[in-house]
């Protein structure tokens, strides 16, 4: 089985920082893997465990995001045995659209890809539709929210969605698009050895779509109003500290 699984190189959100303006700066932020893609990378290591199974690692983006050898690196490091990136600095891929096509055009360039994995959302933007719409770009099978996939045969998966009070399982034909949940697996940590033998393994830059408009604009982007916590404190035991909390929500109109 030849599996493909898509992550999204990002800015680490914990050190955004928010100006005055509300603007969000992301001057010397770093970047990392996407948290739900990390779910992806893990998902496709597992399933490419037997013999005759590969594994792809795809990312699209900016230079400033896929050019360093670092973040190369810590995608290799978690089971992939070769890196596809398509590094196009004129699309933002803020657009899930334009991402989706661009995913879309590397999986073709691949070819014979069987099973194309993406995670629920991105870390940045969790718009949560890219993976649908590779599917429907590929004309492929597509299920999301996928906590489990099991391999029944050369031409066959099995996958469970758990939804709220029930879990639906589908037989789904490859070649197919799956966009797996955070809960179906837990990312390991790279071991040392992983991340050496990741500076060894083979690296390949394919075309960006030549063609690739934005569906949607962005008129804005702006950081929610920034508020000081009051950190009030209620003390007592029970139901004192109940009444007082009641009486401080009242006097506050929440």
């Amino acid at each position: 089985m030849k599996i493909v699984a898509c992550c999204k190189v990002v800015p680490d959100e914990e050190l955004i920082q928010v100006l005055s303006s509300r603007e969000l700066s992301l001057d010397g932020v770093p970047a990392k893997i996407s948290q739900y893609d990390l779910n992806a990378l893990e998902a496709g290591k597992k399933l490419s465990a037997g013999a005759g199974n590969t594994l792809t690692a795809l990312s699209i983006g900016g230079k400033t995001f896929l050019e360093p050898t670092k973040i190369r690196k810590d995608i290799l490091s978690r089971g992939a045995d070769d890196l596809k990136l398509v590094i196009d600095d004129s699309v933002t891929f803020d657009d899930s659209l334009q991402t989706a096509r661009a995913i879309a055009a590397a999986v073709r360039e691949i070819g014979d890809a069987d099973l194309i994995l993406c995670g629920t959302g991105s870390s940045d933007l969790y718009a949560q539709v890219t993976g649908i719409q590779v599917g429907a770009l590929l004309g492929y099978p597509t299920v999301n929210n996928v906590t489990d996939i099991r391999v029944v045969d050369a031409g066959t998966v099995e996958v469970e969605r758990t939804l709220e009070n029930s879990v639906e399982t589908f037989s789904v034909p490859l070649p197919a698009v799956l966009s797996v949940s955070s809960e179906i697996n837990t990312p390991g940590v790279p071991a040392m050895r992983d991340i050496m033998r990741a500076g060894k393994k083979p690296v390949a830059v394919l075309a960006a779509p030549g063609d690739n408009a934005a569906s949607a604009d962005i008129l804005s982007q702006l950081a929610p109003e920034q508020q000081e916590r009051r950190q009030e404190i209620i003390e007592g035991d029970n139901e004192e500290a109940v009444d007082k909390l009641v009486a401080f929500l009242r006097k506050e109109v929440l």
